[in-house]
């Protein structure tokens, strides 16, 4: 029991996630500037970003595209783990989604901050 109340756990904590990015990912593209509390390692300051609205457009879907696949694979495995349907392919192929887009977003912000910021 103590398992699937850790692996439920864990499906909520990356649902909240992907719920977290699509919502920063609203304020960014609402207020056309970056925010303290995105997606951006710490030691990056945001007011030495270059282009600010650059950086939105080139991130922001990305963003979306990260935060809609987090909240889905989350879902998708806390319903299995909560209705007791478990599938092993229909749970693989969630966790593989959410860490090849997770490897890709982080390269693609990479990149970005290297472009964006001085």
């Amino acid at each position: 029991m103590s398992d699937s109340v850790f692996y439920i756990m864990i499906d909520i904590f990356v649902t909240i996630s992907g719920i977290y990015i699509i919502a920063q990912y609203i304020f960014m593209v609402a207020t056309k500037e970056l925010r303290k509390n995105m997606l951006l390692p710490k030691e990056i300051p945001i007011e030495r970003c270059t282009d600010q609205k650059g950086y939105i457009k080139a991130m922001g879907t990305k963003q979306l595209i990260f935060g809609i696949a987090a909240t889905a694979c989350g879902l998708i495995s806390l319903m299995q783990d909560l209705l007791g349907a478990y599938n092993m392919y229909v749970s693989m192929a969630a966790m593989v989604i959410f860490i090849v887009l997770s490897l890709w977003y982080g390269r693609e912000s990479k990149k970005a901050i290297s472009k964006f910021w001085n």
